[in-house]
C-alpha cells in the first residue's frame, strides 16, 4: 500500500452514528484511522470525520462504507498545514 504525503484523507458523514460505524469497519480491517473533526475547507458545519493515512485505502473504505449500508457523503483530501496537528494515526 502507498502511504500518502502532503495530504490527509478524510471521511465525511452524515452523523455521529454513520461516522462510528464506519471507523469500527475501517479498524476491525487494519486501516490505520481516527476521529477527527470535519475539516472547514470541506464543510463550513462543524461535524465528526474519519481521518485515514494512506490514500490507497479508499476503493477498499468505499466497498466497506456499501457492504454495510453505512451512509458517507464523501471523501474529502486536504493539504496539511501544521505538520504536528493530528499526527496520530
Amino acid at each position: 500500500m502507498s502511504e500518502s504525503t502532503g495530504a490527509r484523507h478524510y471521511v465525511l458523514f452524515p452523523d455521529v452514528k454513520n461516522a462510528q460505524s464506519l471507523y469500527e469497519l475501517m479498524k476491525a480491517a487494519g486501516v490505520r484511522c481516527t476521529f477527527a473533526p470535519t475539516p472547514r475547507e470541506a464543510d463550513r458545519c462543524c461535524g465528526l470525520a474519519v481521518l485515514y493515512q494512506d490514500a490507497g485505502e479508499r476503493g477498499r473504505i468505499e466497498r466497506m462504507a456499501a457492504e454495510n449500508g453505512v451512509q458517507v457523503l464523501r471523501f474529502f483530501d486536504g493539504a496539511t498545514g501544521d505538520p504536528d496537528r493530528m499526527k496520530f494515526c
